[in-house]
């Protein structure tokens, strides 16, 4: 078998949702550039770093590897690794199988990343990971933030791409959201690009808890959350 190779990165640190009045200095630097980032991201379909960027603004390994680095704490502050086996590189293989259309890949994503979250949370400790963790929830490595899933799974569809199993779809660059004076909480996703279209869609699993399908949708319609 193919031997499965990834491009794995890191990313900065945190951004924190329903944050309190007064955050540590070290927050609040870690928000801003999240926030400054996502207004330099290129737009659908323009050429861009696949994600490579954001991942190593966390100080991931940049290397082509066969592990991938999981992310958990808020901001990448722990992280575990997760070795690529043949038997999990045939278990990816296997549930991506052969799509016929842009929507059957990005179902079969959806079953991916949902496999890699309680794969990575076994080894990492987060399998009581809750939907839509925030600085009211922080609890130490339990938990994870939208930097830490938006890195994971970045991470992963990296490795789907470089070894040729992504047929309709290539690696965006994470986009992100919200700046509290528009109301919204700041946000960061993982990004897939449509080949055929150049829409990008949203692979976002900060929306659900542990083992869950992440949400997928246009970047335009997850814009419009909050």
């Amino acid at each position: 078998m193919r031997k499965l190779t990834a491009s794995i990165a890191s990313v900065p640190d945190n951004v924190l949702y329903n944050m309190p009045h007064r955050i540590p200095f070290r927050l609040a630097q870690l928000l801003i550039a999240a926030t400054t980032a996502a207004t330099t991201l290129s737009p659908a379909g323009a050429a861009g770093d696949g994600g490579a960027a954001f991942l190593e603004k966390l100080s991931l390994n940049s290397s082509p590897a066969s592990v991938l680095v999981v992310c958990h704490g808020f901001g990448c502050a722990y992280r575990n690794t997760f070795p690529l086996t043949p038997g999990r590189v045939a278990m990816l293989r296997g549930m991506l199988g052969s799509p016929r259309s842009a929507k059957d890949e990005r179902k079969a994503l959806a079953t991916v990343v949902a496999w890699f979250d309680r794969e990575g949370g076994r080894t990492a400790g987060t399998v009581g990971r809750i939907a839509r963790a925030s600085a009211a929830t922080k609890s130490g490595p339990k938990q994870m933030d939208c930097i830490d899933l938006t890195a994971n799974i970045t991470e992963l569809l990296i490795v789907l791409e470089r070894n040729k199993m992504l047929k309709f779809h290539h690696v965006g660059e994470p986009v992100s959201r919200g700046v509290f004076v528009d109301g919204k909480q700041p946000h960061t996703t993982a990004v897939i690009v449509e080949n055929k279209t150049g829409t990008e869609w949203s692979v976002d699993s900060w929306t659900k808890a542990y083992g869950q399908n992440p949400d997928i949708m246009t970047i335009t319609d997850w814009k419009s959350k909050s």
